[in-house]
């Protein structure tokens, strides 16, 4: 199986107008200016300095409290680059990843996210959630997460996954014993 760590930010800390310092859980950090970015109706609020600065951390991201995030990959980039340092791939290895996981059962579907299991894979049980071209790995029991996730299509799957906990791992029994999984309810 393939994974990949997905950037973490560990903190976050409002400098001055739309610049932030963040620091990951790889131990980068660094200060970067998101103006540019604050594009679209969402990011709009941002635009003023007193609401941007209300900038929050949120599933290992950073978050406002209109709804709006940043994906941590591309944060991690813009931090490497402001220390100049190349940007790092997150998707080494992506086609292959893809085709494996589209071999798996799919266990569920909602709101264009896809779960799948397979039995044949290591511990500690876990299913793989697919997004367009994103692609994670969580954890049952703890919802470790592996992989690169936009924020609010994680946090469903985070969500769907801490609801339906016993299913899972019925399912990771049933397919480990080569039994077919059952399908687990989507989140509503």
């Amino acid at each position: 199986m393939i994974e990949y760590e997905l950037p973490r930010v560990v903190a976050v800390r409002h400098v001055r107008e739309h610049v932030l310092w963040l620091r990951f859980a790889d131990g980068l950090e660094g200060e970067i200016d998101l103006a540019d970015g604050l594009r679209g109706s969402l990011f709009a609020p941002l635009r003023d300095p007193r609401t941007f600065s209300e900038v929050h951390l949120e599933g290992g991201t950073i978050a406002w409290p209109n709804g709006a995030d940043w994906a941590p990959e591309t944060l991690h980039d813009r931090v490497r680059a402001a220390n100049g340092l190349p940007p790092q791939s997150f998707d080494d290895g992506k086609d292959e990843r893809d085709a494996h996981i589209a071999s798996m059962p799919e266990i569920s579907r909602f709101f264009g996210i896809v779960i799948h299991m397979l039995a044949d894979e290591h511990n500690p049980p876990h299913f793989h959630a697919q997004y367009a071209e994103h692609a994670v790995s969580v954890t049952i029991r703890d919802g470790v997460v592996s992989g690169r996730f936009p924020g609010h299509a994680l946090r469903m799957v985070l969500e769907w996954g801490e609801l339906h906990e016993t299913e899972l791992l019925a399912n990771w029994d049933r397919l480990r014993n080569g039994q077919p999984a059952v399908p687990v309810p989507p989140l509503e």
